[in-house]
């Protein structure tokens, strides 16, 4: 058995098939878990870019329209948690689709040392200047 973390993505949707809610759990080394939770505008906001991410990653858009969670490996899990992070306390549209535009277009490697370095404190704060240009309105 390989000592990775373990990551799931769950994609809520309505009765009419759009996107509400989504859910990147991760369970970690240490026996922890942690949850990151995005809904309402948020989520549907951030769901071009996260299926962007999950399709690089091999996943076709039938396992994206399935109601099951999605099993990641370890560097897309990261990705998605990064992903869902950097937007969930932003309110202003425009800042969460670049943010999450600019997640998205990260490389795996390049994602992988942002999830660590927002581990820090002031980590999210740099990680958003570098991707809209800290534009204050």
């Amino acid at each position: 058995m390989s000592r990775a973390e373990q990551y799931t993505c769950l994609i809520s949707r309505d009765e009419d098939g759009r996107i509400v809610a989504v859910d990147v759990a991760a369970d970690d080394l240490d026996g922890g878990h942690r949850t990151i939770h995005v809904n309402g505008g948020r989520a549907t906001h951030i769901a071009a870019p996260l299926q962007d991410v999950l399709r690089a990653a091999g996943f076709r858009g039938r396992d994206w329209t399935s109601r099951k969670p999605l099993d990641l490996d370890p560097m897309l899990g990261a990705h998605a948690e990064l992903l869902l992070r950097a937007v969930k306390p932003l309110r202003r549209t425009d800042r969460i689709v670049d943010i999450a535009e600019g997640v998205a277009g990260m490389s795996r490697e390049e994602a992988a040392y942002w999830h660590a370095q927002v581990q820090h404190r002031h980590g999210l704060k740099a990680l958003r200047i570098l991707l809209d240009g800290g534009k204050r309105r």
